[in-house]
């Protein structure tokens, strides 16, 4: 089970919001405050707030696959839990003491998501912008290549739905790019995310459509 929490930031009133970084640990607000742009605050705080209200209630049949939060007064101190999130050694966050719950925040452009999960996930959303034609040649593999370049006209697009499946694995394993972005591929066909050397399975992907000029995938294990 996979299901998106989704709050599209431009559209919220940002004081509102800021004001509810009281609702926080001292470590996630630190977290928050790293950020040096209030955009980029809001985005941030917008998925742990997300992640603390929803993490130990997500199962429950009335949420769907995706879910829009519309304004920041849905968050309050009745419904915001106060969990301790413990990091391990790569920075991936783990909730404390809890089973079977697991998460991922990201955020760009407009939107801050958190997906949460009764397995190990990534997830990743990426505004659809232009590329650096450099990036895929230099560090995606051949098979990345011949998609990207295969319809020229979508070549943007097809680069966009790249690395956003490749920053979402990235993040599910949490090895980061040092794991080496050419020693997998994507099959969009088939949702899976195969090896270069072997072609075997190493994970599965699911695409979440959020909005037309944005990509958004969850990486998960079988």
């Amino acid at each position: 089970m996979i299901r998106l929490f989704v709050m599209k930031t431009d559209e919220i009133n940002a004081d509102i919001l800021l004001d509810k970084m009281s609702l926080l640990s001292s470590d996630e607000k630190t977290r928050v405050l790293k950020y040096r742009h209030e955009e980029d605050r809001v985005r941030s705080l917008s998925a742990r707030l997300m992640l603390f209200k929803y993490a130990l209630c997500f199962k429950e049949e009335k949420y769907k696959d995706i879910n829009f939060v519309t304004s920041p007064e849905e968050f309050s101190k009745e419904n915001v839990n106060s969990f301790e999130i413990e990091y391990a050694e790569n920075g991936k966050g783990y909730i404390n003491g809890c089973e079977n719950v697991f998460y991922n925040i990201s955020h760009s452009g407009s939107y801050s998501v958190c997906a949460l999960s009764d397995r190990e996930i990534g997830v990743d959303i990426q505004e659809i912008r232009d590329i650096n034609e450099n990036v895929a040649r230099r560090f995606f593999s051949l098979k990345d290549n011949d998609f990207i370049n295969f319809e020229l006209s979508d070549k943007r697009d097809r680069f966009i739905k790249v690395w956003t499946v490749k920053e979402s694995f990235a993040k599910l394993t949490g090895r980061g790019i040092a794991q080496g972005m050419e020693t997998f591929y994507e099959d969009f066909e088939n949702n899976k995310i195969l090896s270069v050397a072997d072609n075997s399975q190493i994970a599965e992907f699911k695409e979440f459509a959020i909005d037309k000029d944005y990509y958004c995938f969850a990486s998960f294990f079988e």
